[in-house]
């Protein structure tokens, strides 16, 4: 998908794509592991965890204690598999992290949670299964020249410019939005 034309410009075009997949990636899978996609992976007992999820170039602390921050200071832990009454899962790291990682650079992804090594390790983590499935498919719709592309069509522009198929009529516009 290169952006410049000209065969000279082939080596920054693809670095360029290939910077701005990985940074996609880097966000994606914190996404998954602050469970707000479709399934939750992180275990929740307060929410903290999957609360403390982030990346960076060097290795992620484990140093933040679930009783120093609010809303989960005020919650007490139900520790029997089910989450606690009041949980709630805020990613605290994820809109604050600069996606501006290069390629090839080692960029780790980690949890500032105290209790990280066992909440990994519960019986109630998709973590491990995350890893060994999910990551390789995240890879292979990420990291490709075939981009989706995403077309709206609005009604009711005079002497708009038409386009193809059902958006051929004159009085509709066509807006593409590319490169999402």
């Amino acid at each position: 998908m290169a952006r410049s034309k000209g065969i000279e410009n082939i080596k920054k075009d693809l670095t360029g794509n290939l910077q701005q997949d990985f940074n996609t990636f880097i966000r994606a899978a914190l996404f998954d592991l602050s469970n707000q996609g479709s399934k939750e992976y992180s275990p929740v007992d307060t929410g903290f965890f999957a609360s403390s999820w982030t990346a960076g170039t060097q290795r992620p602390r484990p140093d933040e204690a679930r009783e120093s921050f609010s809303p989960w200071s005020s919650l007490k832990p139900n520790r029997k598999g089910g989450r606690a009454i009041g949980s709630t899962v805020q990613p605290r790291f994820i809109n604050n992290i600069n996606y501006n990682f290069k390629p090839f650079s080692k960029v780790f992804i980690g949890n500032r949670s105290q209790y990280a090594a066992r909440a990994l390790a519960s019986s109630n983590s998709e973590i491990p299964l995350y890893v060994q499935n999910v990551i390789g498919i995240k890879i292979n719709e990420i990291f490709t020249d075939k981009k989706p592309k995403v077309a709206i069509a609005e009604k009711g522009l005079e002497g708009g410019q038409g386009g193809i198929g059902q958006f051929a009529d004159p009085k509709k516009a066509f807006v593409d939005y590319t490169n999402l």
